[in-house]
């Protein structure tokens, strides 16, 4: 059982500390913020043993074993490299980092300490996606050749009059926010390395990403379509064809069902989830345990290949 803090009082902390909460090998010990009410209220709301109000004081407490990165996109690299060097694992909400230079000094820096760190890309780590991934590998719907995935949210309107931190220029655009679900997704479950990628955006003022398509192919010969927006309401679904079958997913990165499709019949794939959250927690840790500094499923490469798709 690891005792695992939370760094950062933004929106997604109170979902990340349900998840946390709801995983069998981690417990929710503390949160840190620089407003030392938003974190008593935060620790009361939970029962949490302590908050703090300093990273300083968070890192010094020997009990805290992991931190959960939720500050702004861009203060993940500093605060990644503060905790590990205080000897602390670190799981760090997406996008991580920003250039991949910053991914591969941090996970240098994780195993020069040896100590772990994961990027937070919960929608790999979900019930269903992972037995999806297991049905793609056990050939239920024959061999893949295209994979679509798109999450779009029309934030640019309802968010454009009042400051943000979508639109700042470290870390904001609408690739880093929602556009590494559908990669995510498309790169988990092709399983293999990237081999080319068209990308085509549009910007706001050429200043930071609203809207967002690429074609990808995977060296095993699948290839994705993903799309990615700011400005318009397009459904968040994701699509996986393959020889004998296919399947099709509403909201992809949070769902517990999924619909088979094959020989012309349909069926329901149902799995049960407390939280979309838990599912990388619970693997972060297990990493942990065994002395892993990187997780196979979500390390270095793989953060590096959906940095790949946003930067090409």
């Amino acid at each position: 059982m690891k005792n695992i803090c939370i760094l950062g009082l933004g929106s997604i902390a109170h979902r990340v500390a349900v998840g946390i909460q709801a995983a069998k090998n981690a417990q929710l010990y503390a949160v840190c913020s620089r407003s030392r009410q938003k974190a008593r209220e935060f620790a009361q709301r939970f029962s949490l043993p302590c908050f703090f109000d300093s990273m300083d004081a968070m890192l010094q407490d020997e009990k805290v074993d992991v931190i959960y990165i939720c500050t702004p996109n861009s203060l993940h690299k500093a605060h990644i490299l503060k905790c590990l060097a205080h000897d602390k694992h670190v799981i760090c909400e997406k996008p991580m980092v920003l250039y991949t230079q910053d991914l591969v000094e941090c996970f240098a820096m994780a195993k020069e300490k040896h100590r772990f760190l994961m990027e937070a890309h919960k929608c790999v780590f979900t019930p269903l996606n992972q037995k999806i991934h297991q049905m793609i590998h056990e050939g239920i719907i024959g061999k893949v050749h295209l994979i679509e995935a798109q999450d779009a949210d029309d934030v640019w309107v309802q968010k454009k009059k009042v400051s943000s931190w979508h639109f700042e220029d470290e870390g904001g655009g609408c690739l880093y926010d929602i556009g590494v679900y559908p990669i995510a997704y498309a790169n988990f479950m092709a399983q293999s390395s990237i081999k080319q990628i068209q990308l085509m955006d549009q910007k706001m003022n050429d200043d930071f990403t609203i809207h967002a398509q690429a074609n990808i192919l995977y060296e095993n010969g699948i290839m994705a379509h993903i799309a990615t927006s700011w400005v318009s309401k397009m459904e968040n679904t994701a699509h996986i064809y393959g020889e004998k079958g296919s399947i099709h997913c509403h909201n992809f990165w949070k769902n517990t069902e999924a619909i088979l499709m094959r020989d012309g019949k349909e069926e329901k794939i149902k799995v049960s989830m407390k939280s979309d959250f838990t599912g990388e927690v619970q693997h972060a840790i297990e990493c942990i345990e065994k002395g892993f500094t990187e997780s196979k499923v979500m390390g270095l490469e793989a953060s590096r290949q959906i940095l790949q798709v946003i930067k090409s």
